[in-house]
């Protein structure tokens, strides 16, 4: 900030000069112009009178006295000017050294109140260093800023994760509340904001977290944070079919293999044993035939397909009803690379809590191949086929993917 306040002196100086020097080249040439006009008016009348004098008009007498009495006036007016001059001089150079002492003061006191000396201070700490070096560090940048540019909505919310990831639940949830003030009803904001509160209230979800997950869902079916969330709310409370649910559709939107989606996979792994736990015996009775129902699926893909997807490629199985809406009642997210494969559709499969498999239930099933890990972007499916459950299936169904969408 040093050369910011000197080059503003520079221009605070060039500032004074410019309204001292003129006014003072005003008040030289003004004492100069009136002192050639005595002169001038002098040496109009000298030569009045050697003309007079030359026509006869006048003696030489009258002539001698008319000069000396020019003389003197000549000398009057300049002393009279003088006089006049010097008083003038010093009441009015006061105000003008005074206003220009106060020059610097008023545009300092109104860049202070009008400008913005930590924004500049600031930007200029991010151009010489745009990366903190560590989480604290990035924490007293994020606060600055949100100092600086309150209305930010970005920064609050990047200030919330910080806090997150610092431990600090509640300051978490206050600066994602004020980003959702700021930016309105994004999703992302919606389960970050919700998240933050699990954590502040011991890791369980209130009246409002499960309010701002389900609108974060409404606007986003995909959002992750929200679907994680409500996965372990679910399995926390024993509605393992409910986190299934949740942590099904979580896994189909992250990449094939990551650690994340490996941790997601066994929290389904552990919600299916619970359901079969549940399920297989309550008080030493054998649950009822309806939920052993399965479908048998094999899934394949075309040779003349198979070099136009890599191995991170995805594939999504699927069975909804013929007759209802567009959305899955069971499905499954498999590789590429697993293809050709059997698979089993079951109650455990379910993307909604309590759907269970009937005998005589009519479904359709589908096969689609995506590159990403949205089944929206899905470029190829098999032939959907209409099937009826019955628990003796003697073959399983062929979805052979060879058809572009």
């Amino acid at each position: 900030m040093t050369d910011f306040w000197l080059y503003s002196a520079l221009l605070i100086l060039a500032g004074m000069l410019v309204i001292v020097w003129p006014m003072w080249k005003l008040r030289s040439r003004s004492k100069a112009d009136r002192t050639a006009l005595n002169v001038a008016l002098y040496e109009e009348r000298v030569a009045e009178l050697a003309n007079q004098l030359a026509a006869g008009e006048v003696s030489a007498e009258q002539h001698d006295s008319a000069l000396e009495e020019a003389g003197k006036l000549l000398l009057e007016d300049t002393a009279r000017a003088e006089d006049q001059r010097q008083p003038l001089h010093r009441g009015r150079a006061w105000p003008l050294l005074l206003s220009a002492g106060a020059l610097p003061l008023v545009v300092i006191a109104l860049y202070l109140s009008w400008g913005n000396p930590a924004g500049v201070q600031l930007a200029r700490e991010m151009a010489n260093n745009p990366v903190p070096e560590d989480l604290d560090g990035y924490i007293d940048r994020m606060e600055r800023i949100t100092e600086i540019q309150p209305e930010n909505g970005e920064a609050w919310y990047m200030l919330g994760r910080a806090y997150l990831s610092d431990q600090r639940p509640q300051e978490s949830a206050d600066a994602f509340s004020a980003s959702l003030q700021r930016l309105g009803e994004r999703p992302e904001v919606l389960a970050q904001l919700a998240q933050a509160r699990f954590f502040a209230n011991g890791n369980k979800l209130d009246t409002d977290s499960v309010a701002a997950l389900d609108r974060a869902l409404e606007l986003n079916p995909h959002e992750p944070t929200a679907l994680g969330l409500l996965g372990i709310a679910a399995f926390e409370s024993g509605e393992y079919a409910g986190a299934i649910n949740y942590w099904e559709r979580l896994l189909a939107g992250m990449p094939p293999g990551s650690e994340g989606a490996r941790a997601i996979q066994g929290g389904i792994e552990r919600a299916r044993q619970r359901v079969q736990e549940a399920g297989a015996t309550a008080n030493g009775v054998e649950a009822p035939a309806a939920q052993q129902l399965q479908i048998n699926v094999r899934v394949e893909l075309a040779d003349e397909l198979a070099a136009e997807f890599g191995d991170d490629a995805v594939v999504f199985v699927s069975a909804r009803d013929p007759q209802g809406p567009p959305m899955p009642l069971l499905a499954q997210r498999l590789g590429k690379g697993e293809l050709p494969t059997e698979v089993v559709l079951d109650a455990s499969d379910a993307l909604m809590p309590g759907v269970q498999l009937q005998q005589g239930q009519a479904l359709q099933l589908s096969a689609r191949i995506s590159t990403s890990s949205d089944v929206m972007q899905a470029s190829h499916a098999a032939e959907a086929i209409d099937i009826t459950v019955s628990e003796e299936q003697e073959q399983p169904t062929v979805l052979r993917i060879d058809r572009a969408l």
